[in-house]
C-alpha cells in the first residue's frame, strides 16, 4: 500500500482507538500489507522458482485499483480492515500467486484484509472494529507484488520482521 493509504487508515485507527492504558494494541503500520498467499516453510533453494512463479501471474496481469474498506474481527482476536476491488483482480491474481508452493490452509481464503492488530479481546478493540466497519480508504493503482519472508519477533515490539526478496511488476515477464 502507498504511504498516503497507510497514513488515512493510521489516522483512522487513532481517532477510534479507545484510550490506551496499556502498550499500543495496533500492528505497526510498516507491517500492514495484503495476503494473496502464505507459503509457510519452504526449503533452501526455491526463491528462484517462487521468483518465476510470481514472474508468470504478475506477466498475466494489468493494473488495477483498490482501496480499503470495512473493518471486522476474525475469532474476536484478530481485527482487520477489508479490501474493495471493484474489478476483482485479487482472487484470481491470488490463485495464480498461490500456485503450487503455497500452504494448503489459506487464513480468511479470498477474504482480502489489512490485519491491524492481534490484540482485540485483550485490547476490548470490538468497539472500535464496529465503528470502523464504515471505514472507506482512498484508491490506489496496485502495479506489483512482493514476496516477503516473514522473521518471527525479529520486528519492532516484538511483531514480525518482513523483509521483501522479490518484487515483480504486472506485465512483466
Amino acid at each position: 500500500m502507498p504511504p498516503t493509504v497507510r497514513d488515512h487508515l493510521a489516522t483512522a485507527l487513532a481517532m477510534a482507538s479507545p484510550p490506551r492504558t496499556t502498550r499500543d494494541p495496533w500492528i505497526p503500520a510498516a507491517n500492514w500489507h495484503l495476503t494473496l498467499g502464505f507459503f509457510g516453510e519452504q526449503p533452501e533453494g526455491i526463491l528462484d522458482e517462487l521468483t518465476q512463479s510470481l514472474r508468470l501471474a504478475a506477466s498475466q496481469t494489468r493494473p488495477f485499483t483498490l482501496s480499503l474498506a470495512g473493518a471486522g474481527t476474525f475469532r474476536h482476536d484478530v481485527c482487520w480492515i477489508g479490501v474493495s476491488d471493484p474489478t476483482e483482480a485479487l482472487g484470481p491474481l491470488a490463485d495464480k500467486v498461490r500456485d503450487t508452493y503455497a500452504t494448503g490452509h489459506q487464513h480468511a481464503q479470498n477474504r482480502f484484509h489489512v490485519t491491524v492488530s492481534r490484540a482485540g479481546r485483550q485490547a476490548r478493540l470490538a468497539d472500535t472494529m464496529a465503528a470502523l466497519s464504515v471505514y472507506q480508504g482512498p484508491t490506489w493503482t496496485v502495479r506489483e507484488i512482493t514476496l516477503f519472508e516473514s522473521i518471527l519477533g525479529e520486528g519492532v515490539g516484538g511483531h514480525p520482521l518482513y523483509r521483501p526478496l522479490c518484487t515483480v511488476g504486472f506485465g512483466e515477464s
